[in-house]
């Protein structure tokens, strides 16, 4: 099977970009953290409303390839396809990136409806708790599924 995505492995462009976004959210979400550390609040919220539709759009990508397109086949080529350890990996993977989701998305919401021009306000030390947690998930979530790329369509 030729290789059709631009990492030079065995995923489709999809998988690659779901890839890149996927790798590049911990270190944007760590900018964002720097930007409300500077009360740049506005700013804060517009880069994590853009990382979570970035999110959202990189999953669909992701499920798209693997369910219609060609991921399955090109992971059934991995030396590692069917193994214990990709297993246990996703399974890691599936337990760390829901719950981050889940959080993340109810506190970019939560987070919208309470934004208000004086800040920090009664919210803060919630969001800030959970942003910690979200923030500590989507690092576990990126090294996870890299190692995951990496079985899958690497080696």
């Amino acid at each position: 099977m030729p290789t059709t995505g631009f990492l030079g492995t065995r995923a489709d462009v999809l998988i690659d970009l779901a890839l890149v976004v996927f790798v590049a959210a911990p270190f944007l979400m760590t900018y964002a953290l720097r930007l409300a550390a500077r009360r740049r609040y506005r700013q804060h919220r517009n880069l994590q409303v853009s990382l979570i539709a970035g999110a959202i759009a990189a999953v669909v990508l992701l499920e798209a390839s693997i369910r219609y397109g060609p991921a399955a086949a090109a992971f059934q080529q991995s030396a590692y396809y069917g193994t214990s350890l990709v297993r246990g990996l996703f399974l890691v993977h599936l337990a760390v990136a829901i719950p981050c989701f889940v959080v993340w998305c109810t506190l970019v919401v939560m987070s919208w409806r309470r934004f208000r021009g004086i800040l920090p306000g009664s919210f803060s030390p919630t969001h800030r708790r959970w942003g910690w947690v979200t923030y500590v998930a989507l690092w576990l979530t990126c090294i996870t599924g890299v190692a995951l790329y990496v079985l899958s369509f690497a080696l």
